[in-house]
């Protein structure tokens, strides 16, 4: 079993992933729908990203972000697949494919936890409901 420290720092990480695949593609979106709906997802992965650190700290505990490689390997693949078609199409596929990885995991992650604490799990099940959002609204421009 996971422990609730444990699930706080996925959750950090998920939504430290999000913003740093959503940085890494913002440059290429010209539609602004695109940049608009890009905008509300990167700032919601930032609360949730807050919302966690400060649960972790509370606790005693600092959070561990992403570490060096994990960001430059995602950036550098997000940056050149971009690169390759910057078309909204393609930036939504990318959107909804880091997304489902983080449904995915989180819904492994969680099922693994032991979570006693309710304010630990809202914010759980906050970072699926976003995902599940972000990949609904990446759906219309594909």
């Amino acid at each position: 079993m996971l422990s609730e420290n444990q699930l706080l720092n996925h959750i950090y990480q998920t939504a430290e992933m999000g913003r740093e695949g959503i940085r890494s593609v913002l440059k290429y979106a010209g539609e602004p729908g695109l940049v608009s709906a890009l905008n509300s997802q990167l700032t919601e992965y930032e609360q949730l990203q807050n919302a966690a650190g400060s649960l972790l700290q509370a606790r005693g505990e600092p959070p561990k972000g992403l570490g060096p490689v994990a960001k430059a390997s995602s950036e550098a693949m997000s940056t050149v697949k971009a690169m390759a078609d910057s078309s909204p199409a393609n930036i939504a596929e990318m959107m909804i494919q880091g997304s489902t990885m983080g449904v995915t995991k989180s819904l492994r992650t969680i099922r693994d936890s032991d979570v006693r604490d309710g304010e630990v799990r809202r914010l759980a099940d906050r970072l699926l409901k976003t995902e599940q959002d972000n990949i609904e609204e990446m759906k219309r421009f594909l």
